[in-house]
């Protein structure tokens, strides 16, 4: 017999998964459609040379990329999609005379990367993105901000907080450091400083570890062993790093924290640094004017995203309380990735919230509400009645807008009310053949066990949508 168990990193979606899953897709789409964001689809897979393009991602990312080969095809000529907006801007280079520009997209849909499994990090995930095409200003920026927290807000998210940066304040900074050159190698190592701390990032940036406490001189630094591993190659002096994580660690907060000649002043005089600093300024005040909620949005000027092709804004989100998942929603602007398929300039910006990494993580705070079922009625099949009955009933409730599954067996009826309670049904509706014959029926609530007796069946409907207004909460 073939083992049933899934692939390393994957994995299967019962119905109590399933189920909230999907409404957390459905709000975000309405959120995106009521922003006028338009949905798209691109395949699953993509040409590799659509994928590995210069600049279309880290090499960390692309080094995950799973190859796919056709019977018959030659290996390297296809492969799985590794985000979302990489195949948007092939897609945009290919329809911008069709679509037109400014082109507001939403997409939905799974992604894969061979990356380590972890907790919230799986190899085949779900991104939900959004993105604005052909628009420079500030205000597009803001509305990709602005449809990340209208989601998660609508969702019901645990407090969040989006963090923003631009690329041209780290890009001022390292220029008078005269480290511009080393900049991918910089944002590569500073993208982990929450996860892996300042000394670790340091070790990285400079080449040299620290030994640990009672190993020696404590306090000393010692040359990375042996001198050959890659990580360990400097990419900038000690007095380099320690100003660049000076830098990031100060530089977060609100607003305030963008006088940066009380972080440091050389930058804060540098040309990029202040047309940075003037852009963010303005992206946070406009999402603050679209109605975000202050406290729900801050600076972090630390802030890297490993991504290559990110030129301008870029943002990260988490849960407070729950940082260790990592960033649930990101994104940024790209002013360069259509480039790589047309000479026509197509500027963009986008977001993306990761939907099983968010899952995951409402799974283990227990704020998940788990149920079996999608449908709030049960009808029952009462044994000697016909199936014409249930089936009959449970039409007129699904026709005015009601979820009812029908038992699709004539067994005792306590079997299925107890079917009806595991499963998270919250009435059920019984039809004997005495109530055949009177035409009522009984609706039992399968959280209280109250039960209503003899309502005719002329008032099912308005019966039915009463009981599940009041257990709403909803005004009687």
């Amino acid at each position: 017999m073939i083992d049933p168990r899934v692939a390393s990193g994957l994995r299967d979606l019962p119905p109590s998964l399933a189920i909230p899953r999907e409404h957390l897709a459905t709000v975000f789409r309405g959120v995106f459609a009521r922003a006028g964001f338009v949905p798209i689809e691109t395949p699953h897979i993509e040409r590799l040379e659509v994928l590995t393009g210069k600049g279309a991602g880290s090499e960390e990312v692309l080094r995950q990329i799973f190859d796919v080969t056709n019977k018959g095809g030659k290996p390297g000529e296809l492969a799985l999609r590794f985000d979302l907006t990489v195949p948007l801007a092939r897609f945009i280079a290919k329809h911008v005379d069709t679509v037109g520009v400014p082109f507001k997209r939403y997409a939905i849909g799974s992604v894969f990367r061979g990356e380590r499994p972890a907790k919230g990090r799986f190899r085949e995930f779900t991104q939900c993105d959004v993105d604005i095409v052909g628009v420079d200003g500030p205000l597009a920026d803001a509305e990709a901000v602005l449809a990340i927290h209208d989601a998660l807000k609508a969702a019901g998210i645990p407090p969040f907080r989006i963090k923003l940066n631009h690329r041209a304040i780290l890009d001022g900074l390292l220029e008078t450091l005269g480290a511009s050159e080393r900049l991918p190698a910089v944002l590569r190592s500073l993208d982990k400083l929450d996860k892996i701390g300042r000394d670790k990032v340091i070790e990285e940036l400079t080449g040299v570890r620290r030994r640990p406490e009672g190993q020696g001189e404590s306090d000393a630094a010692a040359p990375c062993s042996p001198p050959e591993e890659t990580e360990c190659e400097p990419v900038l002096t000690p007095e380099q790093a320690a100003r660049v994580l000076n830098f990031a660690e100060k530089g977060r907060g609100g607003l305030e924290v963008l006088d940066l000649a009380k972080i440091d002043p050389e930058a804060a005089a540098h040309p990029k640094a202040i047309a940075g600093v003037e852009r963010l300024r303005q992206v946070v005040e406009l999402a603050q004017a679209g109605g975000a909620d202050p406290e729900r949005i801050g600076v972090d000027l630390g802030l890297a995203r490993g991504l290559d092709y990110y030129t301008g804004i870029i943002l990260e989100t988490v849960v407070l309380g729950w940082e260790r998942f990592g960033s649930v929603a990101s994104g940024g602007r790209y002013d360069n990735l259509a480039g790589l398929f047309t000479s026509r300039r197509l500027p963009g910006v986008g977001a993306s919230i990761g939907l099983d990494r968010l899952l995951a993580l409402l799974e283990e705070a227990g704020t998940l509400e788990t149920r079996g079922t999608i449908a709030p009625v049960l009808v029952t099949w009462f044994p000697g009645v016909p199936g014409a009955v249930p089936l009959g009933l449970a039409a007129r409730l699904r026709a005015v807008g009601v979820g009812a599954e029908v038992y699709p067996e004539p067994i005792a009826v306590g079997k299925q009310m107890g079917y009806g309670s595991q499963r998270g049904h919250r009435l059920g509706l019984i039809v004997g053949p005495d109530e055949v014959a009177a035409r009522v029926f009984n609706l039992r609530d399968l959280a209280s066990r109250d039960e209503l007796k003899a309502i005719p069946w002329d008032r099912l409907e308005s019966t039915i949508q009463h009981r599940l207004n009041l257990s709403e909460g909803a005004p009687a």
